[in-house]
């Protein structure tokens, strides 16, 4: 849906449409490559996939090539929090994935990797999240302070490259 729409649609601040509008997040690399990331409810995850690489190689469609998109850019003022703007012209250095600690015994067949921790060389960091806003199976992009302090108190964090 147009930025327009999402507040109202979505029942959310106007400022909180880049976090938690459904959809993917596309992180973009100064050589043009592209990192989609968003979230699969039938495994309970968030899901990382190389959408374009550096050279404009590729073999799927991209996310710039969906009808279905309509992009909201974290430096737009108007439909994102000004801590957006930290990551830019700053190195992505490493990653985390989080998990429940509590799972059901379905969860727990399945991945459940709630959260991908993206880390950058000004030691900033957001987490790009299956429900960890409300606990559905939503896909958010957020600071840690916006996650429940009850949902985060479940959270482990499990390194995986910094």
């Amino acid at each position: 849906m147009e930025k327009e729409k999402v507040p109202n649609e979505c029942q959310i601040k106007k400022e909180q449409s880049f976090s938690l509008t459904a959809g993917p997040l596309a992180v973009v690399f100064e050589d043009g490559s592209i990192l989609g990331v968003a979230s699969d409810p039938r495994i309970n995850s968030v899901i990382v996939w190389l959408d374009q690489s550096g050279d404009r190689t590729n073999t799927t469609q991209m996310l710039s090539e969906d009808p279905e998109l309509f992009p909201i850019r974290a430096s737009d003022h108007d439909y994102s929090e000004p801590s957006w703007g930290k990551f830019y012209q700053h190195t992505l250095i490493g990653f985390s994935i989080i998990k429940s600690k509590n799972m059901s015994v379905a969860e727990n067949e399945l991945p459940s990797e709630l959260g991908l921790r993206i880390y950058f060389d000004n030691t900033e960091n957001f987490i790009a999240s299956h429900g960890l806003h409300n606990g559905s199976d939503d896909f958010s992009v957020l600071m840690e302070c916006k996650i429940n302090p009850v949902i985060r108190q479940d959270l482990e964090e499990l390194p995986l490259l910094k």
